[in-house]
């Protein structure tokens, strides 16, 4: 798809379901303001809904900001990596090393891998308060494979917060892996930063 036409669509986007978005963002709000005040159970329900607005509408505007970007034309997966998470990790350090040639990659996987690859980022960053990220990553034989690294809090693996909770980012991630028939391994742990690790067939 063109440039010129990416373009166009994402104006489309914005102007229809971000405002659609707004509107139901006002919703919640006036449901709040007239809920009793020992309407404590339903006050949780409204919490996880404004959870699930919020992180549509940050997922809404990545997608808006991929199909506006030119990161798939870059000849360097390293570079598409770098300007594909760089806006989104403000203050963190950040080192990429991936070896795997852009056009050894189908545009569909390397568009799934940058969109996992700074899902992962915002997580340890927003959630984990990570202050130092690696990257790394190669093809071989047939198989890409690539591993993210963080310094943050870490988290329990089998106890972490999902959709119910209002949050999407690891489901999102699980469900493009398996997508692309690849695997997913997350290590981490309370206090001791977290490490995902991705292999998708080529």
């Amino acid at each position: 798809m063109r440039v010129e036409e990416r373009t166009r669509l994402a104006v489309e986007l914005h102007d229809s379901i971000a405002q659609t978005l707004t509107g139901v963002s006002f919703q919640i709000d006036a449901a709040e303001r007239t809920l009793p005040h020992e309407a404590t159970e339903t006050a949780g329900y409204i919490a996880a809904a404004r959870k699930t607005l919020l992180s549509c509408r940050e997922e809404l505007r990545r997608c808006l900001w991929d199909l506006r970007s030119e990161t798939l034309a870059e000849p360097d997966m390293q570079d598409a990596i770098e300007k594909t998470i760089r806006p989104h990790i403000h203050g963190a350090d950040v080192a990429i090393r991936f070896h795997a040639s852009r056009r050894s990659i189908p545009d569909v996987i390397a568009h799934n891998v940058l969109s996992i690859v700074r899902e992962l980022c915002v997580n340890a960053v927003k959630h984990g308060g990570a202050g130092r990220i690696r990257i790394a990553g190669e093809l071989k034989y047939g198989v890409l494979r690539f591993v993210v690294r963080d310094d943050g809090r870490g988290f329990s693996v089998n106890d972490r917060p999902g959709p119910a909770q209002g949050h999407f980012g690891l489901q999102g991630i699980k469900e493009r892996t398996r997508r692309l028939h690849g695997t997913l391994k997350l290590e981490s742990k309370t206090g001791s930063g977290t490490a995902a690790t991705v292999e998708i067939p080529l």
